[in-house]
Parts: C-alpha cells; structure tokens; sequence
C-alpha cells in the first residue's frame, strides 16, 4: 500500500467514527491531487456524511496513517511545516491551512507567530476570522480568532481556538 493510500484510508477510518456514519465521501481521490491545505508531507483530506455533504470534517493525514486534526496530533502538523527545523520552514501557508481545517466559515488572518524556548517547547500562534453566513446571503460580522498550539519539547500540541 503506498503512502497515500495507506494516509486516505486512515483519514476515512477516522472521519467514519467522528462523524458516526459509514456512508461518508470524500477527497482528495488521487495522489496526483495536492489540495493547497497539504503541509509537508501531511496530505489533505475531507469527509462528509453522504445525506449532508455541507458538513464535512477535514484534517491530514500522513503516509504511516496518523490522522492529524485541530484536536489531535497538531504537533505532527507543525513539524510538517518546518516549526521546528533549521532553519524554519516556511510557515506562510499554515494559517490558511488551518482556517480550511476549521471549515468555510474561517479564513486566515495574517501569518503564524513562533515562539519557541531553546527546548522547543512554547506557541505557535495562528491569527484567523470566524464570518457565519447570515439569513437572506448576509454575512455576519467578523470575529478575529486565534488558534493557539501550545508545544511541548517533545513536539506535541495541544490547541485552543480564542477570541481576541
């Protein structure tokens, strides 16, 4: 099994139990396809119920069938992105990465601020805006959000989406 493969079936296997159906579909389908929220080497990937494709659950996936999520294994993400190597990856495709992960209702806001101390534990902050869709195609007002990865030296993360 390659690497995508063995990383879609991954995703798959997750979405069906996040999402409590079996009837799910999703994408990308081909290795070929390189969504714009890949990082590194963690594909990107979605999944909707069938019966309500607006509700999808999106993350990443790697070629050993870590499933990475907002919620779990955010660390793994991060290193994809270079946080961690030397010197720093570019890290100016992670925030709309991410406000993609969240769903259509975010968009990024500005670039990922890396704080990090000589043991590579600290934040890596990501500056992102919350728009729900009103009634009648009106938009709601824009709520500047961060979601905040708070690392440890052993490059796990845990994250926390804020208002600012």
């Amino acid at each position: 099994m390659s690497g995508f493969a063995k990383a879609s079936a991954a995703f798959r296997e997750h979405a069906i139990k996040v999402l409590a159906t079996k009837d799910v579909s999703g994408g990308p389908n081909a290795e070929v396809i390189k969504m714009d929220a890949t990082v590194g080497k963690a594909w990107a990937f979605f999944a909707a119920p069938s019966a309500t494709p607006q509700k999808q659950y999106r993350g990443w996936a790697l070629g050993d069938g870590r499933v990475i999520t907002t919620e779990q294994n955010f660390g793994l993400l991060l290193d994809e992105a270079g946080v961690w190597a030397k010197p720093q990856g570019d890290l100016a495709k992670l925030p709309a990465a991410v406000a993609w992960a969240l769903g259509t209702e975010y968009q990024a806001d500005g670039s990922a601020a890396v704080k990090l101390d000589a043991d590579g534990a600290g934040t890596v902050t990501i500056p992102i805006v919350h728009q729900q869709a009103g009634g009648g195609g009106s938009l709601g007002p824009r709520e500047k959000m961060e979601l905040v990865a708070t690392v440890a030296k052993d490059h796990t993360a845990t994250t926390k989406l804020v208002k600012k």
